[in-house]
Order: C-alpha cells, then sequence, then structure tokens
C-alpha cells in the first residue's frame, strides 16, 4: 500500500486551526503533568513555583521546587521533544519508501541505535569522542540498520515484504544488544543497559532538553529545505526522477537526518516504539500529504501524543513508574494491527 497521490485535496482542517488545537492541547497536557507523579501537587503550589521561576525570586519550598524545575519539567519537555522528533522522522522514513507502516521502530532503525548505545555504555565503543561516543554509536547503529533494510528492499514496492524486512534487521539488532547486556562485567553495566531496552526519561535534565530541542529544530529546518522534494516523492521515485529530482541522493540525506535525530532521542531515552508510526498515520486525515503542513502538525502531534503517554507511565501505578516504551507499545500495536489489516483488505477488494 503505497502513501497517498499529492494530487489529491490537501486536507479538510485549516493549518492554522490544526496547529492551533494542537498548541494549546500540548499546553494543557504540558501543565498537567507538573501536577502528577509519585508526590502530588496542588495547582497554587505548582503556580507559585513557575510564577518565581519566571521573575527570579526566592522561595521557600525547595523540595518542591526541586520536584517542578528539577525532574519534572525538565522531564516533559524533554519527552514532548522527542515524540516531535520521532513523528517527523517517522514521516521521512515512511516518505523515501513510500510506505506508511514505515517508521523508526518498525524498520530497526530504534533498535540499530539501541545496539551501538549499549555497546558504547558496556564496552566503552568510541570513547576517543568522548562524552558523546553513546550518541555516535547509537548514530552509527541507527545508520546501518535503515541501510541494510533499504539495500535489502531493494526496487521492490511491497509494504509486506518493508516490513518483514525491518523485523528481520531489527530482530538481528535486538539480538545484539541482548549479547552485549548478557556481556556485561558488572551488574551496574547491565541495569544501565537494560534502560535502552524499555525506554525511559527518569532521570531527564534541561541538557537534555536542550540538545533534543536543537535535534528538533535542525531536523525541521531540513525538512522544509527539502519540503517541494519530499513531495516530488509522493509521485514515485521514477516519476520524480523525471521532474530532475536526483532521488538517491534526497534518499542518503533523508536516511542520515533520521538516523542522527534518532540516535539522539535514543541516547536520551532508549527504545519508544510506534510514535513514528501512529501519529503521522492521524495527522495524514487533517493534515494532508504536503510534507510542511505535515511536519509541523506531525511535530506538534507527536509532542502531545508522548507527552500524555508520559505522564500516564509514571502515575497509574505511582511511585513506580511503566516504561515508556511499553506504554506506546500497547497503544501502537493495535493500531499498526489494523493498518496491516487494512492493507490485506484493499489487496482483496
Amino acid at each position: 500500500m503505497a502513501l497517498p497521490s499529492n494530487s489529491g485535496k490537501n486536507g479538510g482542517v485549516s493549518p492554522i486551526l490544526l496547529f492551533g488545537t494542537l498548541s494549546l492541547l500540548l499546553a494543557l497536557t504540558v501543565a498537567a503533568s507538573l501536577f502528577f507523579g509519585s508526590v502530588d501537587m496542588t495547582p497554587s503550589s505548582v503556580a507559585d513555583i513557575l510564577k518565581s521561576a519566571l521573575t527570579g525570586a526566592q522561595t521557600e519550598d525547595r523540595n518542591t521546587w526541586n520536584v517542578i524545575m528539577r525532574i519534572r519539567f525538565p522531564r516533559v519537555v524533554l519527552t514532548a521533544l522527542a515524540g516531535a522528533v520521532l513523528s517527523v522522522v517517522g514521516i521521512l522514513m515512511q516518505t523515501i519508501t513510500r510506505n506508511p507502516l514505515a517508521e523508526p521502530f518498525v524498520l530497526g532503525v530504534s533498535s540499530g541505535a539501541s545496539a551501538g548505545a549499549v555497546g558504547a555504555i558496556v564496552f566503552g565503543w568510541f570513547s576517543f569522542v568522548g562524552r558523546g561516543n553513546v550518541f555516535f554509536a547509537a548514530f552509527l547503529g541507527s545508520f546501518l540498520a535503515i541501510s541494510a533494510v533499504l539495500a535489502l528492499q531493494g526496487r521492490s514496492a511491497s509494504p509486506v515484504r518493508l516490513v518483514l524486512t525491518g523485523m528481520g534487521v531489527s530482530a538481528f539488532f535486538q539480538a545484539a544488544t541482548t549479547l552485549i547486556v548478557y556481556s556485561a562485567r558488572n551488574e551496574a553495566q547491565a541495569r544501565s543497559a537494560m534502560f535502552w531496552l524499555v525506554g525511559s526519561f527518569s532521570g531527564a535534565s534541561w541538557e537534555d532538553a536542550r540538545a533534543a530541542a536543537v535535534v528538533l529544530v535542525l531536523l525541521l529546518a531540513f525538512c522544509f529545505v527539502v519540503g517541494k522534494e519530499l513531495d516530488l516523492l509522493l509521485l514515485g521515485q521514477t516519476a520524480a526522477a523525471q521532474t530532475g529530482l536526483h532521488v538517491k541522493r534526497l534518499q542518503f540525506l533523508v536516511v542520515a537526518a533520521a538516523s542522527a535525530a534518532v540516535a539522539v532521542v535514543v541516547a536520551q531515552s532508549g527504545v519508544i516504539g510506534f510514535v513514528g508510526l501512529i501519529v503521522p498515520h492521524v495527522m495524514r486525515q487533517f493534515a494532508g500529504v504536503r510534507h510542511r503542513a505535515l511536519i509541523v502538525s506531525s511535530a506538534l502531534g507527536g509532542a502531545l501524543f508522548l507527552a500524555a503517554a508520559d505522564t500516564i507511565a509514571r502515575t497509574v501505578f505511582a511511585p513506580q513508574e511503566v516504561p515508556i516504551g511499553i506504554m506506546t507499545s500497547f497503544v501502537g500495536a493495535p493500531i499498526f494491527i489494523f493498518i496491516i489489516k487494512r492493507t490485506y483488505h484493499e489487496d482483496r477488494d
């Protein structure tokens, strides 16, 4: 099942209305997330802390300040940014493969990044680059994974072949990750490596959020620069090439940008699946298929989805929290099955 053509109407919802609605819902979700957790906060206490943070005034309640400003606020900001990045990467993956089932988790990109990150933690891979070795290893793993999928897919446009190829590549890197964890020299290394297998935003800091913000801005800038070229790819590779588009070069640039973005998210939060599948699939129903509007709406939708999922994950069994990767899989797996079922239904028709 190919992506919808760019020749149809661009969507039934005004972009301004769509962006405004998503932005409002995201702001409400971020605000609500500050109240919930292992320690419940009253609206007045949260408002006082935020007011003191904006004005620079001192507050006597340092415990509440630490919980809000050093734990919850940077966490929800990082979560929203990660959701936006994963959603935009999902769009890029779906466009270059012309397949609505493509996304970082399904195609093994996240698994490749996870294997690289865990290898850097356990074995100290690429330690010569200093503190950035985890990101560098994650980037290399994600780039190898998506390159392998695209190479094995070849010229085939079959969505089933793409998904099966992605599953095979993902299984390989998951097995490699498990082997690396099993080879850990001590328990602390194994526990740290396990973090990347289930996904979590615990321990998020403002430094992490700033890094994710930079990645998102660069990714969005890249998408806007190549937005028209991405629209042309919806016509098919042959038709796009006939317009003068250098398809292979664009695919390489997209793969490199997507791999780098996923590497940053995985290095900070571990493997989080299905965000890049769910959000673009939903947003196309409202924003249409033209990439510039679709990318903005998906970034906002991804931020909203993951921020809400993380808030639920850390409150439903408080003071324990459910790994965010498990939460998104609970939601994403049924939707993935629904898309597969609809694909086969259309094939029969």
